[in-house]
Formats: structure tokens, C-alpha cells, sequence
């Protein structure tokens, strides 16, 4: 018997209760703003894999198969090292995620075939506006998630809102229409905003904003003239009239802007779409606001978009308004434009009061570099600011990479703040993260005098700078640093996390040293009651694969093998405490361990990376390697009709 519709049980006829409480959810759920109007993919078409960090796949090969034989983590780390743009000490990479990097499984996101027949069925069949409403909803859901191509529905979609009476019906025709790209609906869809509420218009007008659907020019005209609009309604006109290229809207729009009266989002809007369909005349009116009021002068930055060279002199002079909400826009803007005009504010803009202002100036001294402004960007380090002082930070490193001379400069600049006693841990931390970022490996000794520091940020960076570059010169201060932070986890008047996020990368190194001396403090992570941090535990498991590394101890293979193992109790052991178990073995060569390697193949979480850390694991303990570990389809739910077979 062919696929049929069927609602699930809360779905049914008599069931009118409990599905009026959920398309009422429903209705909610698909009216925040979205920009819907994108091209929907096919049911079948599949998100582009996640390569990983950089390149770091191709140290084990692209198919991230098994170990080569020589494999043996030692010196400094040859891989990318791939830092997030808005750096936290508790996010910054570890080798031992790298020394084997192993990718998760890629899922794939699937719809069965059967979904759009069966919302297209419904909508055709079923008299019950309820249930109609569904099923539109659901193929915009489909739509909007790039789930599935739901073209075949425009037909249906057009017949169901002409002969609907229910609202809400209609909005959920009008939707999967707008976020399906089906522009023959575009006529409807300009039918149902003339009295749609906002959060709709903000879905239907943007696609016919996108489709640039000229039919929609009187209604966009009204609203740019009736003062009784919202603020949202209004918005959206402009941008559609700019998108038509409407040239004779042009005088309401500036009208609009120039009306100090009126309301102050609506007179934005309409200057940034007066600035790109008359920019001479926007000019002109702009001239006329720089020496009113701060929102006058707000008008007047939004009224200089789309200008050229000449028509900037006007937002140059605003970037120095007295007011850092206008100084920041005329920044923004002539950065978009033109950025270079904004060399001769640099000196000021980079300790402007406007962390706005601070990071445009930071992008600029990227694109025109040179020794001072370098240095400018190394006092950025230090800024009060997050998101400045990791912008500059990225500033810097990229210019790095276009400047060698500059390289060097940098490099002795974020040396000279490694100072234990500065109260500055902004600079320390970003220089710290920034000599990593440039190999800088020669700071291990000043790293190490920082492991103490009061500042967590610079704690944790310093043991990270440290694992990065082993020295063997500093073996002795980390040595006595990683058992120091043991003592202080013990300590309950003392205990504080993030000694064990340093410890974690302190135990890295050690491992990469083969320091035995470690060997008792590492083997008390085994327990799963001890303070700390995930990361310890599992830093512990890889740093003693390394210092048994090609010596299989059957002692210690036991008590990998026992928290691998641990996958039912009521405390079952931590997913990335088990892959470093796994990949403990393999660094040992445990062959005695094949039944557990194999046994973690068949039946281990994939998107947890175990069964991917066993297969990697196989050669190095004697097995043959399996095949890859195909794509995971994964079917998406949650939908109210689904089809079944009979």
C-alpha cells in the first residue's frame, strides 16, 4: 500500500484540543525573523564535511585511518595551530587532540522522500484548516532548514491560500512559499502582508526584497509616506524600494530622513536607502544635519553610504565627532568604503573611548602596517576590552604573515611583557597566545616564571606556550609546577580548577619528555573522584602512553583497559577519558589489548570519536584496520505528519 498521511496520536480529528496548543506553538516558533528566502537544498543533498582545524587531517592522512608505525608525539608541534578568534585560556588547543587528530563521524542531516509528497497530499486531501496548517508549516519548515526542494508544492501551496478562509492557513502557505523560493507565489505573497503583522513581513517582504518584485512598489511607497507604519514595516520598504533601484522614491525617502519630527529607526532606514538611489542628494542633506544634534549627525553617517572618495570627506570629519555613538559609525563606515582614508585618525582612534572605534582602527593598521603602528597594535594587547585586544592580537598575526621584519618586532615586544611582576595579564596573555600562534619557541623560561601568576588567563597560557615548544632546559620548573598544582587540588581552603587546566597541558609536556618521575601522579587519574578537570584526566592517559610508549606494561594496559571498559555503570566514565585509554594502548603497542581495541570498534560511541580512536589504534596493536566509518545518515524529526507504510 502507497505512503499515506497520518498525524501522530495528539493529531487527529477528534484531537482538536490538544493541536490547537500546538499549532499555536507552531505559529510562534515560525514567526521569529529569519531570512528565509534562501535556495532550499534537495532532500538528498548533504552538508560539505568538516575537515577539522586547518589541515591538521593530513599528519594522519585524509582518511584519518590508522597509525603509521613510527608515530611518536616528541619536540615541537608541527601541526597548525588553529587559536579561536575570541580566545579563553579554557578553549586553547591541545596537542594531544592533534597527536592523533581524529575527526568525528560526519552526520548528515536526511529527510525521507516521503515527507513533501505527504505535506503536498495533505494540503490537497484534508478538508480540517487544522491539519492544513500543518502540513504548510511543514513544508516551510523544509524550506527554511534546507531540508528538502518543496518546488513541487507551489501549485498546491497557490490553490490552498486562494481557497482557504482560515489566517493562518494562509500566513503558512505565504511562508513555505517566501522560504522556498517559489517566486510565481510572489503575487500572494504581496496579498497577505498588505495586512500581515511584523514578524511576517519580515519573512515575505525580505524574499520579495530578493526577488526584486516590482508589483510591490506601490504598497512600499505607501509606507515610506504613512506615519502610522511601524518602525520594522517602514524598514523593510526602504529596502525594498532600494532594491528596485526606485529613483523616484528617492525625495520621500530623503523627506523622511531630513524630518526631525519622525521616528528615528524610520529616518535611518530611509537614509541608507536614499544614500544608494540618489547618493548626490543624500550628500547634500547630510551637509545640512553634521552641525545639529548627536541623532541628526547619526542620519547624517547613514546618509554617506555608497560615496565615493570625495563624498567621504563629510564621514571623515564625523569619525572625529565629539560623540563616540557617531564617531563609531562614520569609523564603520568609511572602513566599508574606504578605508584608507582613515590613516591620518589612527593615533587617536586607537585609544578612542569607542571599543568600536578601537578594533576598525586595529583592522586598518592591519592593512597599512608598519613599525609603529605594530607597535600601536602590541598596546592593543593590553586593552580593557576583549574583543579589542583578540582583534589586534589577529592583527598582528596576520601581519606576520605578510611582514617578516614585522615578525621580529612583534615577537620581541610580546617577550618583553612575559614580566612576572607587570600588573598588565591582558598583554601577558595575548602575547603569550600570540608567540604561539607564531612559533616563537624560544620562551619557555619566561613562560615558566608565569606559571604562579594570579591571573588564570596567564596561568593557564604560560603551561600552554610551554607544551607547545618542550624545552628540556625548563624540565626540572615544570616538573616541580605540575606536582605544586597537584598539591594545591588537594588542598580544599586552595582548590581551584584551573590549576588542573594547567596541570592538563604540564602533563603534556611531560609525556612529550618522557619524564618518569611523573609517572605516580599521573596514574592517580585513573580515579574518577579526583578534583580537577576533564582535560587532567585525559592529558594523564595520553601522557602515559608516551612514557610506556612501545613498552606494554600489563599492569597499566589493565587499568586502561578497566576505564574503557567502564561504559554501564551507574557512573559511567568520560567519553574523552576512554579515546585516551585507546590511544594510550596503541602508543604502547599493547597487542595483549587486541580484544579490547576491537571490542571498542564494534560497539563505541562514534560521534565521541571512540570508534574512530580504535580503528586508529588497530595497526599499532597488531590488527588489521577496518574500513572506514561511513557518513551517518541521521533522519530529522519532530514533525507532526509522517508517513508510514502499510
Amino acid at each position: 500500500m502507497q505512503n499515506v498521511f497520518c498525524c501522530q496520536a495528539a493529531l487527529t480529528l477528534s484531537g482538536r484540543s490538544v493541536l490547537r496548543l500546538w499549532a499555536l506553538m507552531c505559529v510562534l516558533a515560525v514567526t521569529v525573523p529569519v531570512l528565509a528566502q534562501q535556495a532550499p537544498a534537495t532532500a538528498s543533498a548533504a552538508p560539505a564535511p568538516k575537515d577539522g582545524p586547518g589541515s591538521v587531517a593530513a599528519l594522519v592522512g585524509s582518511d584519518v585511518g590508522g597509525a603509521p608505525a613510527d608515530f611518536s608525539p616528541q619536540g615541537f608541534f608541527q601541526g597548525p595551530i588553529e587559536i579561536p578568534e575570541t580566545v579563553r585560556y579554557m578553549k586553547l588547543p591541545h596537542r594531544m587532540d592533534f597527536e592523533p587528530y581524529i575527526t568525528d563521524a560526519i552526520r548528515i542531516p536526511v529527510l525521507d522522500a516521503a515527507y513533501v509528497p505527504l505535506s503536498i497530499r495533505t494540503l490537497q486531501q484534508s478538508k480540517d484548516e487544522e491539519v492544513q496548517e500543518v502540513a504548510a508549516i511543514q513544508l516551510y519548515r523544509f524550506a527554511r532548514e534546507r531540508l528538502a526542494d518543496i518546488s513541487s508544492a507551489a501549485e498546491v501551496l497557490q490553490q490552498t491560500f486562494g481557497a482557504s478562509t482560515s489566517r493562518r492557513v494562509r500566513s503558512a502557505c505565504v511562508r513555505a512559499a517566501a522560504a522556498g523560493g517559489l517566486q510565481q507565489l510572489a503575487p500572494q505573497i504581496l496579498e497577505f502582508t498588505r495586512s500581515a503583522a511584523d514578524s511576517e513581513r519580515v519573512i515575505l517582504e525580505a524574499a520579495l526584497t530578493e526577488w526584486k518584485f516590482a508589483d510591490a512598489q506601490p504598497l512600499w511607497r505607501e509606507r515610506v509616506m504613512n506615519d502610522r507604519e511601524s518602525a520594522t514595516s517602514v524598514s523593510l520598504a526602504c529596502r525594498g524600494l532600494a532594491a528596485l533601484g526606485d529613483q523616484e522614491s528617492a525625495a520621500a525617502l530623503l523627506k523622511l530622513a531630513g524630518d526631525s519630527t519622525a521616528d528615528f529607526l524610520k529616518r535611518m532606514s530611509a537614509a541608507s536607502a536614499a544614500a544608494q538611489l540618489s547618493p548626490a542628494d543624500s550628500v547634500a542633506l547630510a551637509k545640512t544635519l553634521v552641525n545639529r544634534a548627536e541623532a541628526e549627525r547619526l542620519i547624517a553617517v547613514a546618509l554617506l553610504e555608497n560615496q565615493d572618495a570625495s563624498g567621504l570627506t563629510l564621514a571623515v570629519q564625523l569619525a572625529q565627532d565629539v560623540r563616540d555613538a557617531v564617531g563609531s559609525a562614520a569609523w564603520q563606515l568609511v572602513y566599508r568604503q574606504k578605508r584608507e582614508l582613515l590613516q591620518p585618525l589612527l593615533a587617536t582612534g586607537r585609544v578612542h573611548r569607542d571599543a568600536f572605534v578601537r578594533m576598525t582602527a586595529a583592522r586598518v593598521m592591519k592593512d597599512f602596517p608598519d613599525a609603529e603602528r605594530t607597535g600601536w597594535l602590541h598596546q592593543m594587547l593590553s586593552d580593557e576590552h576583549l574583543l579589542v585586544r583578540n582583534i589586534a592580537r589577529g592583527m598582528l598575526y596576520d601581519v606576520a604573515g605578510q611582514q617578516p621584519a614585522l615578525k621580529e618586532q612583534m615577537i620581541s615586544l610580546c617577550a618583553g611583557s612575559l614580566q612576572p611582576d607587570s600588573k598588565d595579564w591582558q598583554g601577558i596573555e595575548q602575547s603569550l597566545v600570540l608567540l604561539g600562534q607564531l612559533r616563537a619557541s624560544a620562551f619557555s623560561a619566561q613562560a615558566v616564571a608565569l606559571l604562579n601568576y594570579p591571573r588564570n588567563e596567564v596561568m593557564v597560557s604560560a603551561a600552554w606556550l610551554i607544551h607547545l615548544f618542550p624545552d628540556v632546559a625548563v624540565r626540572t620548573g615544570v616538573l616541580e609546577a605540575a606536582l605544586d598544582a597537584e598539591k594545591r587540588l588537594y588542598d580544599a581552603a586552595e582548590r581551584d580548577r584551573e590549576h588542573g587546566m594547567k596541570q592538563a597541558f604540564l602533563f603534556e609536556y611531560l609525556g612529550i619528555m618522557r619524564v618518569k618521575e611523573i609517572e605516580e601522579t599521573l596514574a592517580k587519574q585513573f580515579s574518577k573522584g579526583v578534583p580537577g578537570v576533564l582535560e587532567r584526566r585525559s592529558a594523564s592517559m595520553w601522557a602515559l602512553g608516551l612514557l610506556y610508549e612501545n613498552n606494554p606494561d600489563p599492569a597499566l594496559a589493565a587499568r586502561l583497559h578497566d576505564r574503557i571498559q567502564d561504559r554501564n555503570s551507574p557512573n559511567p566514565e568520560r567519553f574523552p577519558v576512554r579515546r585516551f585509554c585507546l590511544l594510550a594502548l596503541g602508543m604502547m603497542r599493547s597487542t595483549a589489548s587486541q580484544p579490547i581495541v576491537q571490542e571498542a570498534w564494534e560497539i563505541d560511541d562514534v560521534s565521541e570519536r571512540l570508534r574512530g580512536s580504535a580503528r586508529w589504534v588497530h595497526p599499532l596493536v597488531g590488527l588489521a584496520l577496518p574500513p572506514a566509518i561511513a557518513p551517518i545518515e541521521q533522519p530529522v524529526g519532530g514533525w507532526r505528519l509522517n508517513p508510514y507504510t502499510d
